[in-house]
């Protein structure tokens, strides 16, 4: 057996015979995250603590209350933040003071089950519902000495997971209680937080009265951390619906951190500006002005464009391959428009189009393949020869040698680095490259291609929602473009006109994969480390080095992200 595996086994026997499935499966968790019973708390960086933000002025009344309850007993309360970060230790005495500090347990400290292991913030945190932790089932053995019972706090507007509240006391002393005592204490935080949600509103109101009243043209726009979007007719005639998400993601970077910055920002309609954005008196809504600069491309006038994030570079090289007519190699995954952009090639010039398939050959047979190409070439026709990764060396050996000769060949076939060493060399034998992205790897053009699609389909006179193109931004479209029109056609079929939402979505696509609840920046994350298993064959080690962090840290993430490996 090897060491990891008898270090293993020893950790368990730690964990009592009545410890719980959830207390078991959090110590699983654990140990996968890198983290060992004998860590020293101390070793954990701590943070200042803001005592103004609105999630504290929200559970302070309530926490002094839990307090005089409490104050015939040895127990106490401590508050975690939306990042599991100890924001208060309530009112306790300088020896429960002095144990906690003895302990780790002090403000600013994050408490997570990565960092810390089970215990009664870290775990109600991972599983977002309460949870008791007594004495012996806390996996760092500095927190046995506790018995604590969790219970996370939801914002009962935006429902995003505010803090965790943990009724905390010697081990041992644990009452039945406690459970119904705590979440009615929790339950008082969230209607404080309610309260607090109408009041920031009105205050983001008035910020926004203000911005407007200014009468100096500027474009205007507030986002409440509750869902709330106001905007003057400036700003509603430079944004699409597929705007929103990227100005939320953009607020969100900001809220809590106080003064406010300069930003440039891109619309979907290809208009360049500078926002302004700053937070609205400390309270998480963010107000956002901007005078337009310049349009960075035309507005598009006709379908959705197919080449990707690098158009105009893309672009450049279309012009290019057709004005010089250069042997060219479309290369993408099937969905991505190889086609079309091959065709493309051909529009401005007087040149008849050719087909040839790497699928034909056994059905024509080589020589009529053969006769095929070489009389296409000599006419001087565009010669698109699609699947050309599926030709037998003496086929490829003739495509190259109608290249040489002057012919104008388009290659269509998989991504270049997909290629086996001889359909690889015939692709580096043409002049011009066009290399298509796949659709996950451009989900920032989804919204702008799915309404396109949708409006060229009904006349203009359907439009989705902005939850509708978040939801076919977060899919995976292993069909690419071909398949994202054939689901925005079927949900034209189904709703000609007004607002598209996710319910009119096809079945299968309403309900996105895991990835789909994580913010862009657990997306990112997500992505690169399932590029990593994938160059690595699934192997954790070699991923890990990879990426250049620790075993721990990649199996922490790839269970908090869910990765399947």
């Amino acid at each position: 057996m090897g060491v990891e595996l008898l270090e293993m086994a020893s950790i368990a026997r730690e964990l009592p015979k009545t410890a719980g499935a959830e207390i078991r499966s959090s110590w699983e968790r654990c140990w996968s995250s890198g983290v060992r019973p004998d860590l020293s708390l101390d070793r954990l960086e701590t943070a200042e603590v803001d005592q103004d933000s609105r999630f504290m002025r929200a559970a302070l009344p309530v926490l002094d209350r839990v307090a005089d309850e409490l104050a015939e007993t040895s127990f106490f309360t401590v508050l975690a933040d939306c990042a599991a970060r100890i924001v208060d230790r309530g009112r306790i005495s300088h020896r429960i003071e002095e144990v906690l500090d003895s302990t780790g347990v002090v403000l600013g400290r994050r408490f997570t089950e990565d960092s810390t292991g089970t215990n009664g913030i870290a775990t109600p945190f991972e599983l977002r519902r309460g949870l008791a932790v007594s004495g012996g089932e806390h996996f760092a053995q500095s927190l046995r000495c506790y018995s604590c019972y969790g219970y996370p706090i939801i914002n009962p507007v935006t429902r995003r997971l505010e803090g965790v509240l943990t009724l905390a006391g010697p081990a041992g002393e644990e009452n039945p209680l406690f459970g119904p005592f705590l979440r009615s204490a929790a339950a008082e935080i969230e209607q404080a937080l309610l309260a607090n949600s109408r009041d920031t509103e009105r205050r983001l109101l008035a910020a926004f009265d203000a911005a407007v009243a200014r009468r100096d043209g500027r474009a205007v726009v507030a986002l409440g951390d509750t869902g709330v979007v106001l905007a003057n007719q400036v700003a509603l005639d430079h944004f699409d619906s597929a705007d929103h998400g990227r100005l939320r993601e953009l607020a969100a970077g900001l809220r809590w951190g106080g003064g406010g910055r300069a930003v440039d920002f891109e619309t979907t309609s290809g208009l360049r500006l500078r926002m302004q954005l700053e937070v609205v008196d400390g309270y998480g809504n963010v107000l956002i002005r901007f005078v337009p600069a310049y349009r960075s491309r035309p507005a598009p006038v006709r379908g959705p464009s197919l080449l990707g994030g690098a158009r105009e570079s893309t672009e450049r090289e279309l012009v290019r391959c057709s004005t010089h007519r250069l042997a060219t190699v479309v290369a993408g995954e099937p969905g991505t428009g190889r086609t079309s952009i091959a065709l493309r090639l051909a529009e401005s010039t007087d040149a008849a189009v050719v087909a040839l398939s790497g699928v034909d050959v056994d059905f024509q047979g080589r020589v009529g393949w053969l006769d095929r190409l070489r009389r296409a070439g000599d006419s001087g026709a565009l010669v698109i020869v699609d699947g050309f990764e599926l030709l037998d060396d003496r086929l490829s050996r003739a495509v190259g040698e109608s290249i040489a000769s002057g012919a104008w060949i388009v290659l269509i076939g998989p991504p270049v680095e997909q290629l086996e060493p001889e359909h690889r060399h015939l692709a580096f034998r043409c002049p011009g490259r066009i290399e298509l992205m796949p659709l996950h790897a451009r989900r920032a053009e989804i919204p702008a291609l799915a309404q396109a699609i949708l409006a060229e389909e009904t006349g203009g006179l359907a439009r989705f929602t902005p939850e509708a193109l978040a939801r076919l931004a977060e899919l995976d479209w292993p069909g690419n473009v071909r398949e994202l029109d054939h689901v925005v056609r079927r949900c034209a079929a189904h709703r000609s006109a007004g607002d598209v939402l996710i319910s009119d979505l096809p079945p299968e696509y309403r309900s996105g994969p895991e990835r789909t609840r994580m913010s862009p920046w657990e997306r990112a994350d997500h992505d690169v480390i399932v590029a990593a298993l994938e160059r690595n064959g699934g192997n954790k080690v070699r991923a890990a080095k990879d990426l250049g962090i620790s075993r721990g840290t990649l199996y922490n993430r790839i269970r908090t992200l869910r990765i399947k490996v």
